[in-house]
């Protein structure tokens, strides 16, 4: 075991949790936000220079996306929890193992998606409604086919940056992210707005910035600075790491899928009781909730590691005091956007408008209507990983299958009594539901730790 890990798992052990959290959670954040910053931009770029067609066809595109993205989360997590409840459990060798392993998943999967997908293309847009031969389905098609072929990039960058956090460098993880965010920002401002590219050149942009971070990510495992230390000599990967890995990050896959599945939804349910226009208007209010979620994913990422070691080394006082303080945080943040977003629509939607008032009006009640339980969603996202983090897999589960299980009914029959209000409607419904089961969830596991806090003392 090298120094660097020793005195990683030493502070993980020894000091005060109020001071790892925020070591962990603020660069956490702060790179997500960034994320999510960019994303807005890409948005903001689509909008002006594209228009509401772009955006309606990247929201059309976009449940494919997600699927890469649920099995870039399913990887990065399911590979962060087992590498820090190894290493809390002094076991080096093992976790390094496991990032061996985990990183020939990833050249697996980013093999076979391009392999089955890219020949499939037109009968993946088919799938997701893009049957026409309008605007919309041309350049639905262009960002589909280059994120498709990038997929093991999109998969990459989000592994690279929990396992760089995970090696005891949440700065160095925090500046990957925020190299990459500005670097798709210049891409997307000369692909999109200077050669006018469409979404073909957004999605360009994106992947040439998602591939310097996995670059410089595994340059940084290559070092000597890396706690986990790879050498050419000694690439072994732990098979027996493989299944558990998988199930470890099951949940964040299928929370991810579950999301790709909705946003499905949601299209087919927009086209039928609304319009082009309405599409768009769902992607002004995805493109804002997602800076959201990215914020409170960030939190979550940034509890990850002292939930795992404390779990792995029975530390059931210190897992509980990580809990709590990303559960104020969460609860905190989730106020605030809340409140941005109902004083605010209409300034907000007008981010992603080239001077469409019919779009800032669609928007803004996009955004008032849809987002109404961001808090509650904000507390089952964190909720869910911090489940995760403790090796309690089957809870996390069930509230993630529960959120697909009680949304598909709603979106279906509340446009029956409200019409397209009752599609924006839906999902706050449905979050605050599961935000108050998880809310009870949580209260129960702070205090069976609290009772195996005082049983040890």
């Amino acid at each position: 075991m090298t120094v660097m890990s020793n005195a990683r798992t030493r502070d993980l052990d020894t000091l005060p949790v109020s001071k790892l959290f925020w070591r962990y959670a603020i660069p956490s954040v702060a790179g997500m936000v960034v994320t999510g910053l960019y994303a807005i931009i890409d948005g903001v770029f689509v909008g002006h220079y594209v228009g509401s067609h772009g955006l309606a066809a990247i929201n059309l595109a976009y449940p494919m996306v997600m699927l890469q993205v649920g099995l870039g989360a399913m990887l990065s997590m399911g590979a962060a929890t087992r590498i820090a409840i190894r290493q809390g459990a002094g076991d080096q060798a093992g976790a390094r193992g496991a990032l061996l392993t985990v990183l020939l998943l990833l050249a697996l999967f980013g093999a076979a998606i391009p392999a089955w997908g890219l020949p499939n293309i037109d009968f993946l847009l088919g799938l997701l409604q893009a049957g026409g031969q309008d605007e919309v389905t041309v350049q639905a098609r262009a960002y589909l086919w280059w994120m498709l072929a990038g997929a093991v990039l999109t998969m990459g960058q989000m592994l690279i940056v929990y396992l760089v956090r995970n090696d005891g460098r949440p700065g160095l993880a925090t500046a990957l992210t925020t190299l990459g965010a500005l670097l798709n920002i210049l891409l997307n401002y000369i692909l999109v707005g200077r050669l006018g590219l469409g979404l073909a050149g957004s999605a360009i942009g994106t992947l040439i910035a998602e591939g310097v971070v996995v670059a410089l990510g595994m340059v940084y495992f290559f070092s000597r600075h890396a706690g986990l230390r790879l050498r050419w000599g000694t690439l072994r990967p732990d098979r027996a790491a493989m299944w558990p890995i998988l199930c470890l990050g099951t949940p964040s896959l299928l929370m991810e899928l579950n999301l790709a599945l909705l946003l499905y939804a949601h299209n087919y349910q927009l086209f039928r009781w609304g319009d082009e226009l309405s599409l768009a208007a769902y992607a002004v209010a995805g493109y804002t909730e997602a800076l959201f979620t990215l914020a409170i994913h960030g939190l979550a990422v940034g509890m990850q590691p002292l939930l795992g070691h404390a779990t792995g080394a029975e530390q059931p006082a210190r897992a509980r005091a990580a809990l709590l303080h990303g559960l104020k945080v969460c609860l905190v943040l989730g106020a605030a956007a809340l409140a941005a977003v109902q004083l605010f629509p209409e300034v907000i939607a007008a981010w992603y408008s080239d001077g469409s008032q019919a779009l800032v009006d669609a928007g803004g009640r996009a955004l008032r209507l849809h987002l109404l339980a961001m808090p509650l969603d904000g507390l089952a996202v964190v909720g869910c990983t911090a489940l995760q983090a403790m090796a309690m897999t089957r809870l996390a589960l069930g509230v993630t299958v529960g959120k697909t299980v009680l949304l598909l009914p709603s979106l279906g029959l509340l446009p029956l009594a409200l019409g397209l209000d009752g599609v924006w409607l839906a999902m706050p419904l449905v979050n605050a539901v599961l935000g108050l089961l998880m809310a009870g969830v949580l209260w129960r596991l702070a205090a069976r730790l609290q009772a195996s806090a005082s049983a040890a003392a």
